[in-house]
């Protein structure tokens, strides 16, 4: 067991309870974003669809996330097993993520190389991930997806006031400070750590993620 590990909070026989609680409230917000989004309407669109893909994956890889933080240490096999499904269901976030930018912020040729790129940053993502399921991984991938909304966004709002894009730049704008949050392991008490602030900080994100997808429109 790694140093840090046994100066883990704890709540009975729960590990990082904080952690948990706040994994499993993402969890709820992702499920209920992605079931409102998916959901058949007259507006609906491939982009929107994509994007409750996107809040899907979200939701599954907080509930395994929380099982790995809730899981005590001296299990290592089961807490490293856990922390490597969360790290693979991450991959789809990025990926489904990048798939609505196709939808939303370009056609032909262009829309194809987006959705192929992402197939490939997908690929290429599980690869890394085999062999380095960290954290820094994770951000490097997710970044890049979030580079393309935001690039995308931009553009869809100069050039034809689409709706929806001011809440998606909002969005990616939150998920930057979450991620300097998680970096820099900004905590706000012993209970309440850089995890558990991150996690509040992604609320917040996947709410302007949702107010911004319900809005989208196909190219």
């Amino acid at each position: 067991m790694a140093e840090g590990d046994a100066e883990l909070p704890r709540w009975g026989g729960l590990t990082e309870p904080m952690t948990v609680a706040t994994d499993v409230v993402i969890a709820v917000l992702a499920f209920v974003f992605a079931a409102r989004l998916g959901f058949p309407s007259a507006e609906a669109s491939v982009a929107r669809g994509w994007l409750a893909g996107a809040m899907l994956a979200t939701g599954i890889s907080a509930v395994v996330g929380a099982l790995a933080h809730g899981t005590s240490p001296a299990n290592d096999a089961l807490r490293d097993g856990l922390w490597r499904a969360t790290v693979y269901v991450t991959g789809l976030i990025g990926a489904t993520t990048i798939g609505s930018v196709a939808f939303f912020a370009a056609q032909g040729t262009a829309r194809t190389v987006i959705l192929a790129f992402a197939a490939i940053k997908l690929v290429g993502f599980m690869y890394r991930a085999t062999r380095r399921p960290e954290f820094s991984v994770v951000a490097a991938d997710y970044g890049i997806a979030l580079a393309m909304v935001l690039v995308g966004a931009v553009i869809e709002l100069v050039r034809h006031r689409a709706p929806g894009m001011t809440w998606l730049i909002a969005g990616v704008l939150v998920s930057l400070v979450g991620g300097i949050v998680q970096a820099r392991r900004v905590a706000l008490h012993r209970h309440f750590n850089h995890n558990d602030l991150y996690h509040v900080i992604q609320m917040v994100a996947l709410y302007a993620f949702y107010r911004g997808g319900a809005l989208l429109v196909d190219r």
